[in-house]
């Protein structure tokens, strides 16, 4: 309520991200410390900046650098080994040659090792496999009857599909599941022992059968290096966030506080990237402390961490609250999937992206409200708001924020009422199930080309080609509005403008470059291979210099606007490399959604 209150009074949102891809390895860990302390400066070249390790001291120098790795990957553990085995009955249902039987258990578990006994149609296995063994053994110890047991149909399943790949069938049944060194050693020995005539993936016997132990503790170390399994969690990558404007030395101090108080004994380095309008400090913390501690984010972890860093936050005079996604009934957030699988859509004419993948990315950087979560619980939304209303009324709070608190309750009301009457469910529902619904324009089918045509524009070398290509986009753009439904016609308008501002960008960057050549050309006695090759072609430049002469008056007046272009092919270079700037902070800003 507290949070809700300050949100209507104009503070700002707290935003925690634990970011996708941790660093689990040394080289990892060294890549990340590379992304955090090297930025691009004006001119686009990379450059170092200020890394401040857990003690406040700059790693100014890569040796520096070099030495805090050292020590901070000293936490570091191995991968951890999948020690997740099964035991599985298999009932042959018609005659099986043990060369056919020994083939199609390899087709069946793969490149997985296993043992197999077989008495007369029954084949029992020990078995290595991907799938957790701790839920498994759950399920068989409370009885599959009782319990979920689709993991075990669908292993049963996979197994029986890989026998019947090779013309054998069976039934399969799972009959035990271990999940860990000791038992897996245990329940092996006890298969050697119980059972006679065992083999090996190869069909051989398996040797020492009468010492059934060491035979285990020798097949379990041919196996050992077939055991291999997920990498461990040894450091997390966070990111701490604010809006633009926003003191950047006190969110760096802000999320510094929340280091030393959420992960004491635990070391971090911290960065401050400012080639973003909005303040975002990027934090590399071990995610196991030298006692050995470990370092976890659950979702109440996450959502404790959020209203540690807006309390800090508020410490150091940022007006910060703690919301929730809920209490605004926001779009749900996308993920790195999402957004890479949107971002390749746009740049790559052969890959498809689904229409919901498209409106999920767009809905939440356009900062929709979801519908569909206020038709479900927009009552509940609303009450919250309404409580948080007469809270402050009753302890004296009034004017903007007291109106605020109201109005959103109510605001969120009406929008709900809209939405329910526009059948916002029925909508989703259809969504869900295939059926045709309102699609964004980068779904039609004409984008494919329109995107081949947009990347060729690179290609071009002189501003004569650059027009030429530029008309063939406009055209495209031209034909594809056309189709538009009116709904999406403001939103292309706008993608429109954004492909118009880049090509004259380029265009821009074309001319600036022809009149540096033509001016080395004419000192050098010469004319710039480009315009030479350009010269004659179907579309003459615009404002070009060899255009005939007619009179005195119109000499000066071609030179005048030749004046003017150049300062205008300054002005759009500059505007270019700035627009490169933006978009770079762009696609760092959605690598980081």
């Amino acid at each position: 309520m507290a949070a809700r209150a300050g949100y209507a009074a104009g503070a700002q949102p707290a935003v925690f991200k634990v970011m996708p891809k941790p660093p689990s390895t040394r080289e990892a860990a060294a890549r990340l410390i590379n992304y955090l302390g090297r930025r691009d400066n004006e001119n686009g070249e990379k450059h170092d900046i200020d890394i401040f390790d857990e003690d406040g001291q700059v790693l100014a120098t890569g040796a520096a650098r070099k030495a805090f790795l050292k020590t901070f990957c000293e936490t570091f553990e191995p991968p951890l080994e999948n020690t997740n085995f099964i035991e599985v009955r298999f009932e042959l249902t018609a005659d099986v040659s043990d060369d056919a039987l020994k083939d199609a258990l390899n087709e069946a578990f793969g490149s997985k090792p296993f043992v197999y006994t077989r008495h007369d149609q029954t084949v029992e296995i020990f078995a290595h496999v991907e799938e957790r063994a701790g839920p498994l053994a759950q399920v068989l110890a409370g009885g599959r009857e009782n319990s979920r047991s689709r993991a075990l149909d669908k292993i049963e399943a996979r197994l029986g599909e890989g026998l019947g790949r090779v013309g054998v069938t069976a039934t399969v049944e799972v009959t035990a599941a271990v999940g860990n060194e000791w038992q897996a050693k245990y329940f092996l020995q006890k298969f050697i022992r119980m059972h006679s005539g065992v083999h090996d993936t190869n069909g051989d016997p398996v040797r020492g059968a009468k010492n059934p132990s060491k035979a285990a503790a020798s097949l379990y170390e041919q196996w050992r290096p077939q055991l291999s399994g997920r990498e461990r969690r040894n450091a997390y990558h966070l990111l701490f966030s604010a809006r633009a404007g926003t003191d950047a030395n006190a969110v760096m101090a802000a999320a510094r506080a929340v280091l030393e108080e959420r992960a004491p004994g635990y070391k971090f380095v911290l960065a401050h990237h400012k080639d973003t309008k909005h303040v975002h400090i990027h934090a590399m913390v071990q995610a196991r402390s030298a006692d050995g501690e470990r370092l976890k984010f659950y979702k109440p972890d996450l959502v404790a961490w959020r209203e540690a860093f807006a309390e800090k936050a508020r410490e150091y005079g940022i007006a910060m609250v703690a919301t929730r996604r809920m209490d605004h009934a926001m779009s749900r957030p996308f993920t790195k999937e999402h957004v890479g699988a949107y971002n390749r859509a746009q740049r790559d004419p052969r890959y498809s992206v689904s229409a919901r993948t498209v409106e999920r990315v767009e809905a939440k950087r356009q900062r929709r409200i979801d519908g569909q979560t206020l038709v479900a619980n927009g009552d509940a939304i609303a009450a919250a708001w309404q409580t948080t209303a007469a809270t402050m009324r009753s302890v004296g709070v009034t004017g903007l924020a007291l109106t605020a608190a109201e109005s959103i309750g109510k605001n969120l009301l009406q929008y709900r009422d809209g939405q329910a009457g526009k059948g916002v469910s029925d909508a989703a529902t259809d969504r869900g199930a295939g059926e045709k619904s309102q699609k964004s324009f980068l779904t039609h089918p004409a984008m494919k080309e329109l995107i081949a045509l947009i990347g060729d524009l690179d290609m071009a070398q002189t501003p004569l080609e650059m027009r030429q290509k530029m008309d063939r986009v406009n055209k495209a753009l031209d034909a594809m509005g056309e189709t538009l439904p009116e709904a999406e016609q403001n939103r292309f308008e706008q993608y429109r403008e954004d492909v118009n501002d880049k090509m004259h960008d380029r265009l821009a960057r074309l001319q600036f470059e022809a009149e540096q050549q033509r001016k080395a050309g004419a000192s050098g006695g010469g004319e710039p291979v480009p315009e030479r090759e350009a010269r004659g072609r179907d579309l003459p430049a615009r404002d070009d210099a060899r255009q005939p002469e007619t009179s005195r008056r119109e000499a000066e007046a071609t030179r005048s606007r030749q004046d003017q272009q150049q300062e205008r092919n300054r002005k759009k270079v500059r505007q270019a490399e700035e627009q490169d700037r933006r978009t770079q902070r762009s696609n760092d800003n959605d690598y980081e959604r």
